[in-house]
């Protein structure tokens, strides 16, 4: 049974997207729960044609993404912050204190969830801090962390 999907369904789908499910679980979950709705020849035509815009869509976001890793590789990005004598922060560096300037710089591309910090940092520095923009794209940067004096 074919079922257009109105909402996200965990380990079925994603809102909008055509699947096929067993007749039991399309009637009994799916359909009744108002999930999803059994498409017509419309809804068909329709959802090809915006599979294809999305394929473009992620085909550009791709290529702006392959494009942003080009120009990160081994970007040095310097953040002052508070520190005491001995070299420890007030506080720690988080991803959104990475994730500000990198965005200034660069435009809009990145988010909090693509930049790996492996522990916290807590003490002045240099840190190399991995970049995932993609699965399959990723980066590094180079962190310096100053004291503000």
């Amino acid at each position: 049974m074919q079922i257009l999907l109105t909402s996200n369904v965990d380990k079925v789908g994603r809102k909008g997207e055509i699947v096929t499910v067993s007749e039991g679980y399309g009637r009994n979950f799916i359909l009744k729960k108002k999930l999803g709705i059994i498409p017509t020849a419309q809804d068909m035509a329709k959802y090809k044609a915006n599979q294809s815009k999305q394929q473009k869509v992620s085909q550009e976001r791709i290529s702006s993404l392959q494009n942003l890793q080009t120009k990160l590789e081994d970007y040095e990005l310097i953040l002052n912050v508070k520190a005491n004598e001995e070299g420890h922060l007030f506080g720690a560096i988080k991803e959104t204190d990475i994730l500000e300037p990198l965005n200034r710089e660069f435009g809009q591309l990145l988010d909090k969830s693509m930049i790996k910090i492996t522990s916290p940092i807590k003490e002045l520095g240099q840190y190399t801090i991995d970049i995932q923009l993609t699965s399959t794209i990723k980066t590094k940067i180079i962190l310096y962390v100053k004291s503000e004096k």
